[in-house]
């Protein structure tokens, strides 16, 4: 037996037309609507404005390279003054330690005389000194000294007394003594050591601890 071309089946006897004839009731396929004749078709555009993308501005390569060389050169200036700024800091900071140093260093020497520890005052003393000067001579001058005038009762540095040269620092102080009517001055050059900048010795005190001649001559 021949069979119909497609399969066999006729548009309406296909089996999905069946199902969708058996769903609605009626037996029939449902009519797809049509477009009634003459009906224009409306395009309407849509109200929303469009908005436009914006286009990147390609940078001019002069301008760019302007650009990176003040850049570059702000940050050379800006480099140069924290060097400047660091190495003014520096020398700030190591100048007040030296003085800090060559201060104390002064200040222990006349506490020491007082006290008389006169071992301790002539550890503070340096080779310039010490050198031509003996412990038991340096201990010897100081006793008598304080014999004839009267032990130290104060000293006080004078203000603005203090200068600085090269590596040395002095510094004048007002003595007290006990027996002596009146102050003298103490003249006091520090030294720093060369192979230890934190160590400051006294190189020099007038070559006497006394008041010289401006006081009578001890009996």
């Amino acid at each position: 037996m021949q069979g119909r071309p497609g399969g066999g089946y006729e548009p309406g006897d296909r089996p999905s037309a069946r199902r969708i004839a058996s769903s609605n009731g009626t037996g029939k396929q449902p009519a797809i609507p049509q477009r009634p004749p003459g009906m224009a078709r409306v395009n309407r555009p849509s109200t929303i404005p469009r908005v436009a993308r914006p286009q990147r501005k390609a940078a001019e390569p002069g301008k760019s390279r302007r650009g990176l060389l003040i850049v570059a050169g702000v940050l050379a200036i800006v480099a140069v003054f924290v060097c400047i700024g660091s190495y003014a800091l520096y020398n700030l900071f190591n100048g007040i330690s030296a003085s800090a140093g060559a201060a104390t260093t002064a200040g222990s020497f006349l506490t020491a005389l007082s006290s008389h520890n006169y071992d301790q005052a002539y550890q503070s003393l340096g080779p310039a000194i010490t050198l031509s000067m003996q412990k038991d001579q340096f201990t010897q001058q100081a006793q008598s000294l304080d014999r004839c005038y009267g032990v130290v009762k104060n000293y006080t540095e004078i203000q603005g007394s203090a200068t600085t040269q090269n590596n040395n620092q002095s510094y004048s102080y007002t003595i007290t003594r006990e027996k002596l009517a009146h102050t003298y001055v103490m003249r006091l050059t520090v030294q720093q050591d060369q192979y230890d900048p934190n160590t400051w010795k006294i190189t020099d005190y007038g070559g006497n601890l006394g008041p010289g001649s401006s006081a009578p001559a001890c009996k």
